[in-house]
């Protein structure tokens, strides 16, 4: 077969792929009727993961430093060497979500496929509708010091048939508005351990507000308690992350309505990070930042409306 020949057939093999979902064509990469609920769901750990025990030092009447941690409402988690760290405020800034549909030109090589179809994919600003307030047209700012397993409805998107293999979603610097951003509070200059900062997360990725025990007594007691308040002030924006689905979700004329819920794992954000080292070392900080992201995991999905309570 002469070149002519192969560059023709190769000509239709790209006219064949486009028409079946060329990057940006909308009326490729949605369809009228057919959406996709998304929302979050933070806990200690992922589904199937083993929740930190309630163990740990007691806190002495006489404890100076850090937060006054028997009248705020706080997360604890543990890291690589068992010391616990108390989260009084915590926001993550998660954006760029879209749906990542599964090959579906199987049957051509992967390096071909790949070239051709490998940007195809559905983006969330397609069709974005607001739910309980928020949307997938700017970032949303989840607050990890909430109810564990609440679900947060973060929008809706529009989507064209087919089937989906994941989802991606990114770690981003807030530039300009966001859904669920709080309000800027400064520490109460009369009783900073019982009002905590609520920080201005404007150009951040991620704020955090927390201590841990850094003295006990003979009894166990803790006696000194040290702030831990740190942003991710000189660090980088991690790459976008796609979170696979175990089993492809099919969205078609007859099921045409699905959720997805993203997880964050928050007592992951410790793993091989030394605590005692978050207030002074950007190494630990970039890990903290790094275990952020790897947190994040497909909580639940399914077809239909999103339930009031996910189940994995």
């Amino acid at each position: 077969m002469t070149f002519k020949h192969l560059l023709a057939r190769g000509g239709l093999l790209l006219a064949s792929v486009c028409l079946l979902g060329c990057p940006g064509e909308d009326t490729n990469t949605t369809t009228e009727g057919i959406s996709l609920h998304l929302a979050e769901v933070h806990a200690e750990t992922a589904p199937g993961g083993t929740p930190l025990e309630a163990t740990g030092v007691s806190s002495s009447p006489t404890m100076i430093g850090g937060y006054a941690q028997d009248q705020l409402e706080h997360h604890t988690i543990r890291d690589q060497h068992g010391q616990l760290l108390s989260i009084y405020r915590a926001y993550l800034v998660l954006d760029n979500i879209e749906m990542v549909p599964c090959p579906s030109l199987s049957r051509l090589p992967g390096v071909l496929l790949n070239a051709l179809v490998g940007k195809a994919y559905a983006h969330s600003g397609h069709g974005s509708e607001p739910v309980g307030g928020r949307a997938l047209d700017k970032p949303n700012l989840i607050d990890i010091v909430t109810q564990d397993e609440f679900s947060l409805p973060l929008g809706d998107v529009a989507l064209a048939p087919g089937h989906y293999c994941g989802v991606r979603v990114a770690l981003v610097r807030m530039a300009g508005d966001a859904y669920g951003t709080p309000a800027y509070a400064a520490a109460s200059s009369d009783d900073p351990t019982t009002v905590p900062e609520i920080p201005d997360l404007a150009g951040r990725m991620f704020a955090l507000r927390a201590d841990y025990c850094a003295q006990t007594d003979a009894g166990g007691l803790c006696t000194e308690r040290v702030k831990v308040d740190i942003d991710d002030g000189g660090l980088s924006e991690p790459p976008v992350l796609t979170l696979s689905f175990p089993q492809p979700l099919e969205l078609n004329a007859v099921l045409r309505e699905g959720y997805v819920a993203i997880g964050i794992a928050y007592g992951e954000w410790v793993q091989d990070v030394d605590i005692t080292q978050l207030a002074t070392d950007p190494a630990e900080v970039q890990k903290l930042l790094n275990n952020m992201v790897s947190s994040l995991h497909i909580y639940s999905r399914g077809w239909g409306a999103l339930p009031v309570n996910l189940a994995p």
